[in-house]
């Protein structure tokens, strides 16, 4: 990966004494930059200051010449004017660096590509394709690619579409190459764990430890953009996508192969000693059982056991969804059992709505809350957002009220049970077309985190079980502006119970509120009467107006 470089002069000497064994550079200036570093580092910062300071400020120059004592000599001329100063120094490291990298590889590779080139007789110089394909060292990892991928490798290192053969420095720049496509994919597999569908979610990403902190939130929203093209209002990242991104974010990404098998290893090690399955812990014998289940990178061919509640450990109302007449019961009752309550940090949206018998629950009519529980769900949310708070520093806040506006719904609707919808707003008046019925308010939570939406259910169902799965099915996922990130919003008051309505769709009751006035370019979470709505009516909304209906994946649920 690419390393970000500064022009600190003070840390210069290390570059400079890794830089003497290098290659001399191919252009004079970029050698005499060199010495002079070399020069500094012997000596003192003045010597490069100066030489800095005159491609910068003094004279234009079209060569550069440094003598003894680190001066810099020259003739007039406005040639290299423009480049000579910092961004030479830079441009000049940059290189020596490259050259030392790409001296390390060649010394690394150069054995096993001897070995390959033996077969072509001797003086031979380049391998095959299928030389190649057939390495025994890279057997192991051509099996976990990908259709096409190692013909994609094979191209990018030798800059050909032909199968035709491969030199020592393309051989090791196409090592260099799957290594990164192999760090990419264990990358991909830790981000999509526990995922259902295997896309990367927004803020999983965007909180991804291997990212630099320097990387700015509007940075990061260009390289996801860039990566996702077309798909971008998808909130989620595909395979695909993802090894775009790690293409584009090299500068941004502190990636080490060493480091990133390591990690999946001690990932694998964690598994197997928390579901009761390590193998030999303390082992020293070279053919422990563990190693051929490796392939070096730390990517398992083995099978993991799923959890399971044995029947004899079955919580009553898991036996009695079991049980249940209702098939929908019956299989949230089964996926329940399978859900580990020590990995709920992981559950997806679905996964909350099993572990909390939400199908169960909304088989029966729901009661209509009362006042003192809007209260009491309102003290809840300020107590929870004060001690998770103390969870640890985060760069931006985890929830907040998105207004501190205030509106007295009841003066246009109110809750009441709607038959088959359940409950649901009705109107208590006439509403004329165009007029707004409710709006966002300070009642309306706005969460940039996915897993502080989850741990809230939590504090909600430790404190009163019988309104978690309201909140759950209150909340959705929406953008607060075109193209910006996916979040979680959920509004604590009656407009929650607001039914969602599709015209011209067979069992479905046409809407009569809309998300915006009609000439909106976006919705902005104001809401206005669609047509003219009787008193009594029932309120009813598209909610495709302005929820993303399938993307709680894009929020790490």
């Amino acid at each position: 990966m690419m390393m970000k470089r500064t022009l600190l002069l003070s840390s210069l000497a290390l570059l400079v004494a890794c830089g003497t064994s290098a290659a001399a550079a191919s252009a004079d200036y970029e050698s005499k930059i060199q010495a002079a570093l070399e020069n500094y580092a012997a000596h003192s910062d003045e010597i490069l200051q100066r030489a800095i300071k005159v491609g910068n400020d003094g004279t234009a120059i079209d060569s550069v010449e440094i003598d003894a004592n680190g001066d810099v000599t020259s003739s007039p001329s406005a040639a290299l004017y423009a480049e000579f100063g910092s961004a030479a120094v830079n441009t000049a490291l940059d290189k020596i660096n490259k050259e030392i990298e790409q001296q390390d590889l060649l010394e690394e590779y150069e054995e096993s590509f001897e070995e390959l080139t033996e077969q072509n007789g001797e003086g031979a110089t380049t391998i095959t394709y299928g030389q190649l394909e057939h390495w025994e060292d890279i057997v192991p990892i051509i099996a976990k690619l990908e259709d096409g991928e190692f013909l994609m490798l094979w191209r990018k290192a030798t800059g050909s579409d032909s199968q035709g053969e491969m030199t020592l420095s393309q051989f090791v720049a196409f090592n260099d190459l799957l290594d990164n496509l192999v760090m990419a994919k264990v990358d991909f597999k830790a981000l999509t764990k526990r995922l259902f569908k295997k896309e990367i979610p927004y803020n999983r990403l965007y909180n991804w430890s291997a990212l630099s902190e320097d990387l700015t939130d509007k940075e990061f929203h260009k390289l996801w953009k860039k990566a996702l093209g077309e798909d971008v209002v998808k909130g989620v990242m595909s395979y695909e996508q993802f090894l775009v991104f790690y293409d584009i974010a090299g500068e941004w990404l502190e990636r080490d192969i060493d480091d990133v098998v390591e990690e999946e290893k001690e990932r694998r090690k964690n598994y197997w000693v928390k579901s009761g399955n390590n193998k030999k812990e303390d082992s020293d014998d070279e053919d422990d059982d563990d190693e051929d289940d490796d392939d070096g990178y730390g990517l398992s061919n083995e099978s993991r056991p799923r959890f399971f509640i044995a029947d004899e450990d079955l919580p009553e109302d898991i036996k009695a969804g079991l049980e249940s007449d209702d098939e929908d019961i019956r299989n949230e009752a089964a996926r329940r059992r399978q859900l580990d309550p020590e990995m709920w940090t992981r559950f997806s949206y679905w996964d909350l709505h099993d572990f909390f018998g939400c199908e169960k629950a909304f088989d029966s009519p729901r009661p209509l809350w009362t006042d003192q529980q809007w209260y009491d769900v309102w003290d809840l949310y300020h107590e929870f957002i004060e001690e998770d708070k103390k969870d640890g520093p985060f760069t931006k806040v985890r929830a907040y009220q998105y207004s501190k506006d205030y509106m007295d719904l009841s003066q246009n609707a109110i809750p009441f049970q709607s038959g088959e919808k359940g409950r649901g707003l009705q109107a208590v008046r006439d509403i004329k077309a165009g007029e707004l019925v409710f709006k966002a308010t300070n009642n309306t939570i706005v969460f940039n985190y996915g897993h502080t939406w989850r741990k809230l259910l939590f504090a909600v169902n430790e404190r009163d079980p019988s309104i978690t799965c309201d909140m759950h099915v209150w909340s959705w996922v929406q953008d607060l502006y075109d193209g910006g990130p996916m979040k979680i919003v959920m509004d604590l008051d009656s407009g929650s119970l607001l039914n969602e309505g599709r015209d011209n769709v067979k069992g479905w009751d046409p809407p009569n509120v809309q998300c915006g006035l009609p000439d909106a370019t976006r919705c902005d979470m104001d809401y206005y009467a669609y047509r003219d709505i009787k008193k009594g009516d029932e309120l009813l909304i598209d909610y495709r107006e302005f929820a993303f209906l399938d993307s709680w994946p894009a929020m790490g649920l």
